[in-house]
């Protein structure tokens, strides 16, 4: 792996880690992203994402995991000289997550998704503001949100969504 720089992933109710990494890896609203060792300056906004941690040593034969991963849902990025710091309103570490509870959470989202009309329904239904006009997926529906938060976690976790 490359130079080692500082990392630190942070969240308002603790520091979920701080220390020496050979690169990290999510991603931003502009897209995915990997950060190095003397990376330009850089700041952005964090998508609900798996930030994967690598270590120092590339192969975590040193004693750390090769990768840490956390499940990261939102927040900002900034990079300088001094090395990168993600700042998000919730984070929770891969080891740390509750596989289960992620399944039932995106089970829950599922069948909210599933039970939701049809992009069809909506458009035929009357007083659709434009007939016939079929809209997409909505990003900012709660149940897409919780399902992409819960697909995150299990990510994180190393699980797969379903058992």
């Amino acid at each position: 792996m490359g130079t080692p720089f500082h990392v630190e992933l942070l969240t308002p109710e603790r520091t979920l880690y701080s220390g020496d990494a050979g690169q990290v890896s999510l991603r931003t609203t502009e897209g995915e992203i990997t950060f190095l060792a003397r990376h330009e300056d850089y700041v952005g906004v964090v998508d609900v994402t798996v930030v994967r941690i690598g270590s120092a040593d590339g192969d975590g034969t040193a004693g750390a995991p090769a990768e840490l991963r956390a499940a990261v849902h939102g927040g900002f990025v900034h990079v300088d000289r001094r090395g990168v710091v993600i700042m998000a309103p919730a984070a929770e570490l891969g080891p740390e997550i509750d596989v289960g509870r992620a399944r039932a959470a995106l089970a829950a989202a599922e069948e909210r998704i599933n039970a939701a009309p049809s992009p069809t329904e909506v458009a035929t239904a009357p007083g659709h503001p434009v007939p016939g006009a079929v809209p997409g997926p909505r990003a900012d529906d709660p149940a897409q949100v919780a399902a992409r938060r819960a697909r995150v976690r299990l990510e994180a976790a190393g699980a797969t969504a379903r058992s």
